[in-house]
């Protein structure tokens, strides 16, 4: 394992707290803003971000890596626990999730050994994706230290893994996929269609099947827990029986970096051209899981064809080839764009921007409601199918496919009802007030601030 050249800013510091990261999908970049905002809160303080070469690669850059990094914040590589010669371009993700879980016990030790070489001082705290709970309590057990976790998902996932004997047990009594799961505070109107089978299934010998059985036993052990989440948009009695299971509970908002503005692929330029709240954006998220079937990617674009629909679509190459219908690009290339990545924010945000064709990734929900821009649903994997039942029923700024299944008909019908329907004009101004909700919330006086004040002072004092 190769350490980072040493970096003669750096003073041995008396708190040094050791950051283990889950590098997967959106978890990367999330915990690093985190990171960085404590690291430039308290330079006193130093931080060392332990992750696999891959996600660091994708976070830090290695050419502007120096100039993203506070000084007293270094970054090293964890094995991924992958065998050699393997594919790591059309990889299986679970397999891969998998193989870092089963490994990551040996080599984070590894890596804090290094890390603590080059600080001069031992870990005082461990700060780690709530994902790798397992090991980080483990670890933190082994190395006499504290540690906090950070769920990055939605609270209402967390509170299934916290309550997953209970929904077990109501499984095993009804069959129902609507039945409700009012027993759990603040998950009444959640069903059991809406956890994830990872969840339900036999216990085998996955790491990733126990680490969704007991993340949520686990996490009781930690100092403390942080959600990447707004208390404001959480019902009371949720976050009531967090408070209740967790020492301490903190809110932070969502952490989403928010990149220099970069028009490479020319979708700003683009959306200049079109009417106000006519073009619909689709995205899915980066990762392989995150993506619907390619059946479901050829009738989304049948659909857009149909319909002449403006739209805005983020898909790499590979899902592109694959999936979209023969000359379909050229057929619409005078209403529609297709980049391999798009300034998601930006666009969002853009008055162009009148829908946005999502997975429901948690982050993404709250880009979406910061640019005032309602949603069309099609959860995809793990907290996708909770986040989505909150966006269209608890909240109403968003509608869902019909089954959670994309098809032509469906996808019709969607379009139609939210860029030109007048439940769609309904959405857009109550999205419009929850983003004015959302201001207050990630303001100045908002509970978040409050709270990462409360977790700065946790990195120095424990």
């Amino acid at each position: 394992m190769k350490s980072p050249q040493p970096n003669p800013t750096i003073m041995p510091s008396e708190k040094h707290v050791v950051v283990c990261n889950f590098p997967f999908s959106s978890h990367p970049r999330t915990l690093a803003k985190l990171v960085c905002k404590l690291a430039a809160t308290d330079p006193n303080v130093r931080f060392s971000f332990l992750s696999t070469a891959k996600s660091n690669d994708s976070v830090f850059p290695p050419p502007s890596r120096a100039a993203l990094l506070p000084s007293n914040l270094r970054v090293y590589d964890v094995g991924d626990g992958l065998p050699a010669g393997y594919d790591k371009v059309d990889g299986d993700p679970r397999a891969e999730a998998e193989s870092f879980l089963r490994a990551a016990p040996v080599n984070f030790l590894a890596s804090v050994d290094i890390a603590v070489r080059d600080a001069g001082s031992k870990a005082s705290l461990l700060l780690t994706d709530g994902l790798v709970s397992l090991v980080a309590c483990e670890m933190a057990e082994k190395m006499r230290v504290p540690w906090v976790a950070v769920w990055a998902g939605a609270p209402y996932s967390l509170s299934m893994h916290v309550h997953a004997d209970l929904i077990l047990q109501l499984r095993k009594n009804s069959a129902d996929e609507e039945t409700t799961l009012d027993m759990i505070p603040g998950l009444s109107d959640m069903r059991m269609t809406d956890v994830p089978e990872e969840l339900l299934k036999a216990p085998d010998m996955s790491m990733i099947y126990r680490m969704f059985r007991e993340v949520g036993n686990v996490l009781q052990r930690s100092a403390a827990v942080v959600l990447i989440s707004y208390s404001e948009f959480d019902p009371e009695l949720l976050t009531a029986d967090l408070k209740s299971k967790f020492g301490v509970l903190l809110h932070l908002g969502c952490l989403t970096p928010k990149p220099p503005v970069s028009d490479k692929t020319g979708c700003l330029t683009w959306l200049d051209s079109q009417g106000p709240q006519t073009v619909v954006y689709i995205s899915f998220g980066s990762g392989t899981l995150t993506n619907p079937t390619p059946e479901e990617i050829t009738a989304l674009a049948e659909a857009l064809e149909c319909t002449q629909t403006p739209f805005l679509w983020s898909l790499n190459d590979q899902l592109k080839a694959r999936c979209l219908p023969g000359g379909f690009e050229e057929r619409t290339r005078a209403h529609g764009r297709i980049v391999p990545w798009a300034p998601q924010r930006d666009v969002l945000s853009h008055p162009a921007c009148g829908a946005f064709v999502m997975q429901c990734g948690y982050n993404s929900v709250f880009e979406s409601v910061a640019g005032g821009v309602p949603m069309i649903c099609r959860p995809v994997a793990v907290d996708q199918m909770m986040t989505a039942r909150a966006v269209e029923e608890v909240w109403g700024i968003g509608i869902g496919v019909d089954r959670r299944v994309i098809t032509k008909s469906g996808m019709v019908k969607a379009l139609e009802v939210m860029l030109r329907g007048d439940k769609g004009r309904e959405m857009r101004k109550k999205v419009g007030e929850f983003r004015q909700r959302l201001l207050v919330a990630a303001g100045p006086e908002g509970r978040a601030e409050a709270d990462f004040k409360t977790l700065a002072e946790l990195m120095s004092t424990l």
